[in-house]
């Protein structure tokens, strides 16, 4: 799964749209962590997204989106649609260009809509760098393009002026940011080799400024020949190879300028030839400790789970509706412990703590946690206590293995290791829960707990 930031970025939308879209229930979530309150969402729902955006910038209020996304247009309909919004933005004045470019872009993803698009992925290894840089800040999706032309004349002159040539192609460099509409980072970068005697130093004051790259071992590079507007393919590719391979992606992420043919380093031409390398650095996820405690068998592969099936069952216990964000849960077992020994007809020695994201009236990033256990009848339930059904369901189950603080990395690995590679798909109920039997034993390092995450 991926971030909110990450799939920001991919989307071309700021995170403060999607939590309005989650709110208004266009676009909820595929995972909300309930220890941490961050936001996961699949590369499937890009396709959700785009039509929704697309509707958008056809004029469509957010409420006849809701209702159009939700009648499924076929990809005809929509494309015939945005056709004719084509038109009309092409005969508008030079500022409505870059929506133009937009709405290309989003026809562009609905046209690829059923299909596997084809990504060479290449794995290699990129050697320190000393490079120029300077950075500016764009007001908007317009301003960028005269923003990297003011640095690109920038880094020139100083080129010009410490008589440096570069020493390999220019690039635009792309930090850890989620997408913004207004006041974005621009930064672009030169390779340069010193001469005899420059430091650092020698551009100390000066706008542009000398920093050394480290080597990264391991760079997942893409080639990509869309131009800069439709760049966000290129990473949504990148994206899509690394779920599949266990790769995490890191940061800062390059976007090298190629010349169309030869070796060239003139940016001039290489900003507009269309052909972009994306470089970033990856490295293999890992198992946590937290479910694979012993350093020596920890691989960076994908950890299988088992598989149960489970009947439905009744169980009762303390109920909790929020997004954690007070450390509530904890409490609320607290309360469980107190009062457990009330609840006369519960069945077996273990514990559930079940969590509900379907509630009804709950907020966006809300769920419901309950904290109890089975019962065979639901006669004399303690007062303050709420009876809840759980549906028979088949589980992925993962062993959490020490104290209780290193649990968010093991949904971690759960929600955006796992689950991304695995031949399964979450259940639509969006349902887990922890079992506490009697292997767990409260802050100590041998204890273990199993989460049972509900799969079709």
């Amino acid at each position: 799964m991926i971030k909110i930031g990450d799939f920001s970025k991919l989307a071309h939308v700021t995170v403060k749209t999607l939590h309005h879209y989650g709110e208004l229930g266009l676009l909820r979530p595929a995972h909300i962590d309930r220890y941490t309150g961050y936001r996961y969402y699949t590369l499937e729902q890009l396709s959700r997204l785009n039509r929704i955006l697309a509707l958008k910038d056809l004029g469509f209020s957010l409420d006849q989106v809701a209702q159009l996304v939700d009648d499924d247009l076929s990809v005809a309909e929509m494309r015939g649609m945005l056709r004719m919004k084509q038109i009309e933005i092409a005969e508008q004045l030079e500022r409505e260009q870059s929506r133009l470019a937009q709405v290309e872009v989003r026809l562009r993803q609905l046209e690829g809509e059923g299909h596997s698009p084809k990504f060479e992925i290449a794995l290699k290894q990129v050697d320190a760098q000393t490079v120029l840089t300077a950075r500016a800040v764009a007001a908007n999706d317009n301003a960028i393009s005269p923003a990297k032309e003011s640095l690109l004349a920038l880094l020139q002159k100083n080129l010009q002026r410490a008589r440096l040539r570069p020493v390999g192609p220019w690039f635009a460099i792309k930090d850890d940011l989620p997408y913004a509409e207004t006041d974005q980072e621009v930064a672009l970068a030169v390779p340069v080799s010193l001469r005899s005697g420059q430091r650092a130093g020698d551009w100390q004051g000066s706008p542009v400024t000398l920093e050394e790259f480290n080597p990264v071992e391991c760079m997942a590079s893409i080639i990509h020949t869309g131009g800069e507007v439709a760049i966000s393919q290129a990473y949504a590719g990148l994206y899509t190879w690394a779920q599949a391979n266990a790769y995490k992606i890191g940061r800062p992420c390059r976007e090298i300028y190629l010349p169309e043919t030869g070796i060239s380093t003139n940016v001039e031409s290489n900003l507009h030839s269309g052909f972009i390398e994306v470089q970033c650095p990856v490295e293999r996820a890992k198992i946590p400790v937290s479910i694979y405690p012993s350093t020596e068998d920890r691989k960076e592969i994908l950890m299988e789970p088992k598989y149960v099936t489970k009947p439905a069952m009744t169980m009762v216990g303390f109920s909790y509706v929020g997004k954690n964000e007070n450390n509530e849960i904890p409490q609320l077992w607290g309360q469980w412990n107190a009062r457990a020994a009330e609840l006369k007809n519960r069945t077996g020695m273990c514990a559930y703590g079940a969590c509900f994201t379907q509630v009804e009236g709950a907020g966006e990033g809300e769920f419901e946690y309950v904290a109890g256990m089975e019962v065979s009848d639901l006669a004399d339930i303690p007062e303050g206590m709420v009876a809840r059904q759980i549906p028979d369901y088949k589980f992925a189950v993962f062993t959490h293995k020490g104290k209780l603080h290193t649990l968010p990395e093991t949904y971690k690995f759960i929600y955006e290791t796992w689950l991304p590679q695995a031949d399964v798909e979450l259940h639509p109920d969006k349902f887990d829960m922890e079992l506490y039997d009697d292997r767990f034993v409260l802050d100590s390092d041998e204890s273990e707990f199993d989460i049972l995450v509900a799969v079709k």
